[in-house]
């Protein structure tokens, strides 16, 4: 009896100290709860991922790499295998290891002070580290508890020409940002690094700060505008696809504020209110609402966002998608915004910067030279130039700042009539700025080179190379919450099916050379329903392509269709040929590969059509409430048939068929 009763006593403690064991490794191998008191601040934009930032036991902060990364315009890949992460943006490359204290920066061996670690499905990596590998600058404030990113490309040696009459110098990269500095025109400074839209500088007592790109230019050794295009300006002189620049924020105006009581222009809604939110986010609160028709002053512009005064001088942020422009300030009228010479498409604007007086530049006038499969359009002026591009559904739109046109009567206007190109046409925008615009009669990628006094801008049919394109599988969890999508009989789940095909395109399409964006690659997407479709605006997506499967009540309802939203009569109703077309190739080759039931192309206004400003389409690939329909979903094979067809029709897009 005693003896039992000790034995039992010795067991008990065994098995008590067993499990504290245990329970000491699980918290060990566990990474450090996340913060929720941790902001995130991206290039001046509070942004707010699915998975907060946090610090980790050894004290460093820890941020979700894909979220930071792709909005700052890189390129994040897994390695499954190996439980590997590799960013890339321009030309570094960076790879960690889950777990693993080794890195690498362009090959080289670096040794980190904590460990990456996967946190809800998300790869969490020490922000400062990899900041740094990129060129970029990271502070805390630790009274906000903020951590700010600015992730910039690093210049070479050079020097920054002041443009604009009298531009601030910012702290940061962004209006937000405190100004430390007002510099006239022609003030010359030392180039550091540029931004989004900014240029950091160095000041001649050897402050730093950011000056906007729309308002000064990079100069090379001999004091010539650099031939590269300033990031931010919509510049496409990287030979991307004219898609990778906003549009049409080339309708939008500059990110430095105007002067003091002016605001920037007037955002025009259109025949539906909209929602006027508390900051430059989808997912912010709603303050006010702008009622249908209105003209609101413009005070201040971040990203794809206006700060907006409604009548009753209550202020908040717009999405720019969701209205149109006007270079006018509120009771001006400035007889339109056409170009001088017969107009340019709707949304076009753009306020020029320059002056006028009798040493301005003159645009002399314009040639063009058809290639084998290329066609060539050269501006002339009379001294070297920058300019600003954008685009506007058939439209490529260059704007030269603190230009005059001077060119001899009836020769502002070119005929082409060969594809891409139907015509060039020059006009005097405003008093300081010539607009030239390509009117295009079919699909066109376009690169831009810059030698003395000219540019040339060359045109090609485009192809999946190149390409920047956004997919985004339809439900999961968002910050409004869980969201499974339909349920089919046996329980196969909406939101796994179009997860598991958007995957499958975007290998297709990586393998192809185009640059594929996820809105979520995972159970959590950080955004929203119509916050997706602004993800796209920001990344400056040639294409949106959403990923569903059907429902219906009735479990024999099947097949396939694919959904477009282009109003006639519309800002969107611009690119109803393209967007129409995308989605009658798409539902074409998907019927071949997959053999399902043909419902055919419809239109319909969902918030992720209606509010992408490329051409996008909502893919129903079968429906997962039909039992057979459901078993096929759930099946790899199918969803790499799914897959195959849509990447097929995208294909047959952007080859111009």
């Amino acid at each position: 009896m005693v003896r039992r009763l000790t034995n039992g006593r010795w067991g008990l403690t065994l098995l008590i100290l067993a499990l504290m064991y245990i329970i000491a490794l699980g918290l060990m191998a566990r990474p450090a709860a996340a913060d929720p008191g941790i902001t995130l601040v991206l290039n001046g934009s509070r942004v707010n991922p699915s998975v907060p930032a946090y610090t980790d036991s050894n004290g460093r902060t820890m941020v979700p790499v894909r979220f930071v990364m792709e909005h700052m315009g890189g390129r994040v890949e897994w390695l499954d295998a190996e439980q590997g992460i590799v960013v890339s943006r321009g030309a570094t490359t960076l790879k960690m290891w889950i777990g693993k204290r080794q890195a690498q920066v362009n090959g080289q061996a670096i040794d980190l002070d904590t460990v990456p670690v996967l946190q809800d499905g998300t790869s969490m990596v020490p922000v400062r580290f990899v900041a740094q590998a990129f060129g970029g600058k990271v502070e805390w404030d630790d009274a906000s508890r903020t951590v700010s990113i600015w992730l910039g490309t690093a210049s070479p040696a050079g020097q920054v020409r002041i443009t604009g009459s009298y531009v601030n110098v910012r702290t940061g990269p962004g209006t937000s940002y405190g100004v430390i500095d007002v510099l006239p025109r022609d003030t010359l400074v030392q180039l550091l690094a540029t931004g989004d839209g900014w240029y950091q500088v160095q000041l001649p007592d050897g402050r730093q700060g950011w000056v906007s790109a729309s308002y000064s230019e990079v100069l090379q050794g001999n004091n010539q505008p650099q031939d590269t295009n300033p990031p931010g300006n919509n510049q496409p002189g990287n030979g991307q696809s004219p898609g990778n620049n906003p549009s049409p924020g080339n309708n939008q105006p500059g990110n430095e504020e105007p002067p003091s009581g002016q605001p920037l222009g007037t955002a025009i809604i259109g025949n539906k209110p909209v929602a006027i939110l508390a900051g430059p986010n989808p997912v912010e609160k709603q303050v006010g609402m702008a009622p249908a028709g209105s003209r609101l002053p413009i005070w201040q512009q971040q990203g794809d966002w206006w700060l907006v005064e409604l009548d009753n001088g209550l202020r908040g942020w717009l999405a720019s998608s969701l209205a149109t422009f006007s270079p006018e300030k509120p009771g001006q009228d400035n007889g339109g915004s056409e170009t001088g010479n017969g107009g340019t498409a709707p949304g076009e604007g753009n306020q020029g910067v320059g002056n006028s007086d009798s040493n301005s530049l003159k645009i002399t006038g314009v040639t063009v030279n058809p290639g084998p499969d290329w066609i060539e359009v050269t501006v002339q002026g009379t001294r070297p130039f920058t300019f600003k591009s954008s685009r506007w559904a058939d439209h490529l739109i260059f704007d030269i700042p603190g230009a005059t046109l001077a060119v001899a009567p009836g020769q502002d206007k070119v005929e082409v009539n060969r594809q891409p190109l139907a015509r060039v046409r020059l006009g005097q925008y405003d008093a300081n700025t010539v607009r030239v615009v390509c009117d295009l009669n079919g699909a066109a990628n376009f690169t831009t080179t810059t030698a003395g006094s000219t540019i040339t801008i060359r045109l090609q049919k485009p192809s999946v190379r190149g390409a920047k394109i956004v997919i985004d599988p339809g439900h999961g969890t968002d910050p409004q919450g869980s969201d499974p999508g339909a349920i089919g009989p046996s329980g196969v789940q909406e939101k796994d099916v179009n997860l598991a095909i958007s995957r499958k395109l975007a290998e297709l399409l990586r393998a192809a050379g185009a640059t594929v964006y996820m809105t979520r690659d995972g159970e959590t997407t950080p955004y929203t329903l119509s916050g997706r479709a602004y993800y796209a605006n920001e990344v400056g997506a040639d294409l949106f392509i959403c990923i569903h499967s059907n429902a219906s009540l009735s479990p024999s309802a099947s097949g396939t269709s694919t959904y477009f939203y282009a109003p006639p009569g519309t800002a969107l109703g611009e690119q109803r040929d393209a967007r129409q077309r995308l989605a009658t190739l798409i539902q074409r080759d998907l019927v071949a590969a997959i053999g399902r039931r043909d419902l055919g192309v419809k239109e319909a206004n969902f918030a992720v059509l209606r509010n992408t400003k490329m051409p996008s389409v909502l893919v129903e690939t079968a429906f997962i409430s039909n039992p057979t329909e459901e078993q096929l979903l759930a099946s790899p094979d199918f969803q790499a048939l799914v897959a195959q067809g849509i990447f097929n029709g995208i294909s047959d897009y952007l080859s111009g068929q």
